[in-house]
């Protein structure tokens, strides 16, 4: 590779690839002595720079590389012989062959291991870089996949699927400006590839680009439509409804008419063949309960359902099965685990195999937990394997699915006859639709920080994706009024605060960024600890907060929101009212300021209302477990009694 390189100086890409493959191979005297040479060829720029500052690095502090595994055979570097290179071209070719097949065979433990001795044997061999960067990513070893995949790109430029994982990978890591360099040249490399155009709307939705985002996804599925049956389009469509539920153009009659068409497109071969449901028509007798969710672990979807399900599984009347889609195991799994009387792991079935699965069961109520959320299995909602379908929790709108029954919400969220025109599901008003589970090591509240201060702080700890140019322009008037006011946001990288997306909107909308704060992600304790600098929350718009601002509450810390027009946008007035704290949600932009100026002239009121909070929170009844999981109780035995009696779904208040 050397020889060819100084045969072929002009090309730095050619120098900066074998170089990142040197240096991840470990190889740094070859990579000093390669660099040497490059320079003295022409080789020079911020790149150049860059990589030499790693390879001193390394240089001084990598232990010697271990020796490759006795497996592994390794070449020697390119000869000069011709016999050996024929040799070694067909040894690799080999190698790649080997490394498709075990991929196509879904072997990837192998794979990975045919990768290393790729990239070790070969170093310069772009397809071994860019598998290892997938496997290692899938593998959850990021900033070894990164390095494979930047290797990757420098040895062969012109791989649109090589710049696409590296973009997918560092937007995840919220590089959100290489993300884009890389996806946007992917996309420019193949512009047939939908697949590629749904990574640039993921991207553009992480960073609060909706409209972008919406644009981008729609082209994928005008380049590649179908008919609604595939994983894929099942997909794109689930994304397009996320996308949509974030834009304020989009009316909350549009957002449920896209729903139907999903469901549609789900059901439409499906109905004719639904299941005669043979379950016996006993409304007094023990039912069987099936809870389908990706979320049985350390998600908020969890926190949210373990009270609730500990008491459900004290009815004796109640037989509960979990169909968990998902291997991720924490201890949250493992407490889940002692309240069901059957655990299922469904992630590797396919929709007719869970289906199935579910009918030997003889489930009598099946009730998902995902909605439109990721890994969700509505597909198999879609066949109606169990004669009662509910949906619960996991996302906040309807499903799009006639054979789903009823939807489980609250008054205060879906106030009665307001948003039933909203869900093909009937309406279930329970108690509360489930109590919030506060973290069992939270800091103590502290004092008012705006009476010690003598301004209000705000606050925001939203994904960043859900702060759209609305919510910033609503943040910005607020801002504006309150001259001395501060604002603190959570989740943001610091380490190049100024330009991130989120800073230039502000800027743009008039808000000088010394009066922002920016705090990167942390653990649990350090995400509360921030709510001690914060006064007031901000919500976002038209998606507005909701685990979020249950932990902001419990923290003593009120969320002004402005009340959406999609069932998304009104999480944050739903939880505001349920502890009786209606002065916090707005109509409207003007409103939202007033509101904020308001509570900027009775900080008083404000101080008291952090310091009485908590008391406040245990004395309500929608956040008792046992007293909500009584009211699901009630729901199942209704609707049971109601199939059983041949009556159709209503809306009921459990």
């Amino acid at each position: 590779m050397l020889i060819a390189l100084e045969e072929a100086p002009a090309i730095p890409d050619y120098w900066l690839g074998y170089l990142e493959a040197l240096l991840a191979a470990g190889q740094d005297a070859d990579a000093t002595l390669t660099l040497d040479v490059g320079r003295r060829h022409g080789l020079q720029g911020a790149a150049v720079e860059d990589f030499a500052r790693r390879l001193g690095a390394s240089a001084a502090g990598r232990t010697p590389s271990p020796a490759p595994s006795a497996s592994l055979v390794v070449p020697s570097p390119p000869p000069s012989d011709r016999a050996e290179r024929r040799r070694n071209e067909k040894l690799l070719r080999k190698w790649e062959g080997e490394l498709i097949a075990l991929l196509k065979r879904g072997k990837f433990a192998d794979a990975k291991r045919r990768a290393e001795a790729i990239t070790q044997g070969f170093p310069d061999n772009g397809l071994g870089w860019k598998t290892l960067g997938a496997l290692q990513w899938a593998d959850q070893q990021k900033a070894e996949a990164v390095t494979a995949m930047r290797t990757a790109v420098s040895l062969v430029p012109e791989d649109p699927e090589a710049h696409r994982n590296l973009g997918v990978a560092l937007g995840t890591l919220d590089q959100y400006e290489e993300a884009e360099r890389h996806l946007l040249r992917a996309a420019a490399l193949d512009p047939k590839d939908a697949l590629t155009q749904c990574s640039v709307a993921d991207l553009y939705q992480l960073t609060g680009r909706n409209a972008e985002a919406e644009a981008r996804l729609r082209e994928a599925m005008r380049l590649q439509p179908g008919d609604g049956r595939t994983v894929e389009d099942q997909r794109r469509h689930t994304s397009l409804l996320f996308m949509m539920s974030h834009d304020p153009n989009v009316n909350a009659v549009e957002w449920f008419e896209e729903h139907r068409r999903y469901g549609e497109k789900l059901e439409s071969a499906l109905r004719a063949s639904w299941p005669r449901h043979k379950n016996s028509r006993d409304p007094a007798r023990r039912l069987k309960v099936g809870f389908v969710s990706a979320d049985f672990n350390n998600h908020a979807v969890a926190s949210f359902f373990e009270p609730l399900v500990i008491h459900l599984h004290q009815h004796a009347d109640l037989e509960l099965f979990a169909y968990y889609n998902n291997h991720a195991v924490d201890d949250m799994t493992g407490r889940l685990q002692q309240h069901f009387d059957h655990w299922r792991v469904v992630l590797n079935l396919s929709d007719t195999q869970l289906v199935r699965a579910i009918l030997d069961d003889q489930i009598d109520i099946l009730v998902d937990l995902s909605g439109h959320s990721t890994l969700n299995r509505l597909p198999a909602f879609a066949y109606k394997p169990a004669p009662i379908q509910a949906s619960w929790i996991g996302y906040p709108g309807t499903t799009g699915l006639t054979a789903v029954d009823y939807y489980l919400a609250d008054s205060d969220y879906l106030p009665p006859g307001r948003m039933d025109h909203l869900f093909t599901e009937k309406m279930v008003l329970l108690p509360a639709n489930a109590p919030f589970q506060p973290y069992a090591a939270s800091p103590a509240i502290n004092a008012l920080p705006a009476v010690r201060t003598g301004h209000l702080t705000f606050g925001s700890f939203n994904r960043l994706g859900k702060i759209s140019a609305d919510t910033v322009d609503s943040w910005a008037a607020l801002m504006q009024a309150l001259p001395d006011a501060r604002l603190v946001i959570g989740g943001i990288r610091t380490d190049n605060a100024d330009n991130n997306p989120l800073s230039a909107r502000l800027v743009a909308a008039g808000v000088a960024l010394d009066r922002v704060s920016y705090y990167m992600r942390g653990n649990m304790d350090a995400y509360l600890a921030l709510h001690h600098q914060v006064d007031i929350c901000l919500d976002t718009y038209p998606y507005s907060g909701g685990t979020t601002t249950y932990h902001a509450l419990w923290m003593g810390v009120p969320t002004l929101t402005i009340e959406g027009p999609t069932p998304p946008g009104l999480q944050g007035a739903a939880v505001a009212r349920h502890m009786g704290l209606e002065g916090f949600v707005a109509a409207d932009r003007n409103d939202f300021v007033a509101k904020g100026l308001y509570w900027s002239r009775h900080v008083d009121q404000l101080a008291a209302i952090r310091a009485e909070i908590r008391e406040r929170w245990r004395q309500m009844d929608n956040q008792k477990p046992e007293i909500i999981a009584a009211g699901v109780h009630r729901a199942l035995r209704y609707m049971w009694t109601r199939w059983c009696e041949g009556n159709p779904p209503v809306s009921f208040h459990a």
